[in-house]
């Protein structure tokens, strides 16, 4: 038999029931104010990544259209502050677009602006614009105004950093890829008994400098330096100006140093063969070794050569090629200090037979491939255009004359002779570039 209930526990169990009715309206109306507040702060995140990076293509394609770059990069020049007012204009119309109303003045985060960077980071110096978006959003709420007098509210941001379009390595004259140093293998090593003029760029090692013999090298226009601490050794009494800078905090980003492969299949490109020693050979692709001998002359006509068993021009030979991409799939690219060699990348802009080719680039060994490519020949020899050999190689200079290159030498190893006077000459127009490109920072 149950007792009766006391007067005092009377309407309890209805009480419970009101307190777990408000308990399940509270997390209801968190819920659906929770997800309205989610679902708006995702939209004003979105769109302000959609304005920054319109405004950032517009930014990048007025450097473009209008020859800023890299190397005459100038944060006060009136093209780099058309881009920024370009740029922040197409952010503005591209936010308006998804239904935010936006100006110039960002103090208040419900704005866009940009900066012009250019920052010594110790490894290389970095260029670029930097257009930042802020959009402030309130989301009208359910239930949460009956307990909350203020706005749900939300501040987002965007950031597109525009890299200006740039010569391979932030613009080294010569770059050493490997990141160590084993023997022969890996680094940059200058020797010889004369000098190495390096003109237009710096000299940089993922890993060490070595000096040897009495060489004296004279960079201009950039500075030596090598990743890491204690990376540089003197053996001997080279002399480097300026002196080579150690411990770079950083290496060269992959980015930087990276090139497209070719296609060697691409449209046009047909098996072609040496048969019957010619004289003049077009673009495509050779399985056996392209020779030239003594008192022979070949030339390469305008286009991509795909070398699967590389290339060897003796002594007394001649080599000459305009407007050409070598390919070495397999194989070296060796060149006698007595034969004369005439190389010419494509341009590296409005280049009508790029691709297959590569505008900028001479000479590239292909990914995988750690083979030497030796940039020698007499005093009429002449190499124009990028040398690129990411697992392979290079070696330039340590012929009988001087030689003269506008070129930029870029491998797993690199090694500069001395003897007798060798000059390497960088310029931008002439070398690989990478064009104007967007990164979206934040």
């Amino acid at each position: 038999m149950n007792p009766k209930p006391s007067e005092k526990e009377r309407g309890q169990a209805l009480v419970l029931l009101v307190f777990g009715i408000v308990t399940l309206l509270g997390f209801a109306a968190l819920a659906v104010d929770g997800g309205m507040l989610y679902a708006d702060r995702r939209q004003a995140q979105n769109a302000a990544d959609a304005s920054s990076l319109a405004g950032g293509g517009v930014a990048a394609l007025h450097l473009e259209n209008t020859h800023m770059t890299y190397i005459n990069w100038d944060c006060s020049d009136g093209r780099v502050l058309s881009a920024r007012q370009l740029g922040e204009n197409a952010a503005i119309n591209r936010a308006g677009s998804n239904d935010f109303t936006i100006d110039q003045d960002i103090s208040d985060d419900h704005g866009v602006d940009s900066t012009c960077g250019l920052v010594d980071n110790g490894s290389y110096i970095d260029k670029y614009l930097d257009l930042r978006t802020r959009i402030t959003d309130d989301t009208p709420t359910a239930f949460a105004h009956f307990v909350y007098s203020g706005p749900l509210r939300s501040t987002v941001e965007a950031i597109t950093r525009i890299r200006p379009r740039m010569p391979l390595g932030f613009g080294n004259a010569i770059i050493a890829l490997g990141d160590v140093c084993q023997g022969n293998d890996g680094g940059v090593t200058f020797d010889g008994t004369s000098a190495v003029y390096v003109n237009g760029g710096g000299v940089f090692s993922n890993a060490c400098i070595v000096g040897g013999g009495t060489v004296d090298v004279n960079v201009t226009g950039g500075e030596i330096r090598c990743y890491g601490s204690n990376c540089y050794t003197n053996n001997g009494g080279a002399s480097l100006s300026p002196p080579p800078q150690e411990n770079a905090p950083y290496r060269l980003p992959p980015e930087s140093v990276a090139v497209p492969a070719p296609d060697c299949n691409a449209a046009g490109m047909v098996d072609r063969s040496m048969a019957g020693n010619p004289t003049t050979i077009q673009p495509g692709r050779y399985s056996q070794t392209i020779r030239v001998n003594n008192n022979e002359t070949l030339t390469m006509e305008p286009g991509l050569y795909c070398l699967a068993n590389g290339a060897t021009i003796n002594a007394g030979g001649s080599l000459n090629g305009e407007g050409v991409t070598i390919y070495v799939t397999g194989g070296d690219f060796l060149t006698n200090g007595a034969a004369a060699v005439v190389l010419s990348a494509p341009p590296s802009r409005n280049c009508h037979y790029c691709p297959p080719a590569i505008g900028g680039v001479v000479i590239y060994m292909a990914p995988g491939n750690t083979g030497t490519v030796y940039i020698t020949g007499t005093s009429s020899s002449s190499y124009t255009g990028t040398v690129y050999a990411p697992n392979g190689t290079v070696e330039a200079g340590g012929t009988a004359e001087s030689i003269y290159v506008h070129t930029q030498l870029i491998g797993w190893t690199v090694k500069v002779h001395g003897t007798p006077d060798l000059y390497i000459n960088f310029e931008e127009e002439k070398t690989f570039t990478i064009p104007a490109m967007l990164e979206l920072f934040k």
